[in-house]
């Protein structure tokens, strides 16, 4: 049995260690922060992930754990947070089915202009595994399963000023 596999059941997390990702984690992005009309892109693909990881595990009623959200970060980037959701699926089933995350969100990934998804990833030490992806101007979309929990986040620099949720645009 696998650490990640003892550490605890499967969690499906895109958005929290995505938005973890987004403060500096990352690969220095090779294009510059988006405006903020972007966002309304990012939220299509977020739905549209949604919908695929959806279509693999069976979540079942995906929650928002915040509105969008935009911080600064010390070295003055602007990350909105758009994307922070779970749902729980019964069993232990996510975490094998998380395998199969990668080929169901490529598409979408590419239609949206992000890379390739990775494979799975199993902490060393235990822990949720999770599936990430990152487009150029360094937005990251993760997807982790721990448990019965799945979580899909997405998060990335926008150029807002002054970096406020008052300045994002209605998302619908």
């Amino acid at each position: 049995m696998s650490a990640a596999r003892r550490a605890g059941g499967p969690v499906l997390s895109f958005g929290l260690l995505g938005a973890v990702a987004a403060c500096g984690g990352g690969a220095e992005p090779s294009e510059p922060a988006p405006p903020p009309d972007a966002l309304t892109s990012y939220a299509e693909a977020g739905r549209a992930l949604r919908a695929d990881v959806d279509g693999v595990l069976g979540a079942d009623g995906w929650a928002d754990d915040h509105v969008p959200t935009a911080t600064g970060q010390e070295d003055g980037r602007c990350v909105v947070f758009l994307l922070d959701s779970h749902a729980t699926r019964e069993g232990s089933a996510s975490y094998d089915l998380l395998e199969e995350v990668p080929d169901a969100i490529a598409s979408t990934l590419e239609e949206h202009g992000f890379g390739a998804p990775s494979d799975v990833v199993h902490p060393e030490h235990g822990g949720s595994a999770y599936v990430e992806a990152e487009d150029p101007a360094g937005w990251s979309v993760r997807v982790t399963a721990d448990g019965d929990v799945v979580r899909l986040d997405l998060s990335g620099p926008v150029a807002l000023d002054p970096c406020d949720e008052a300045g994002l645009p209605a998302l619908g």
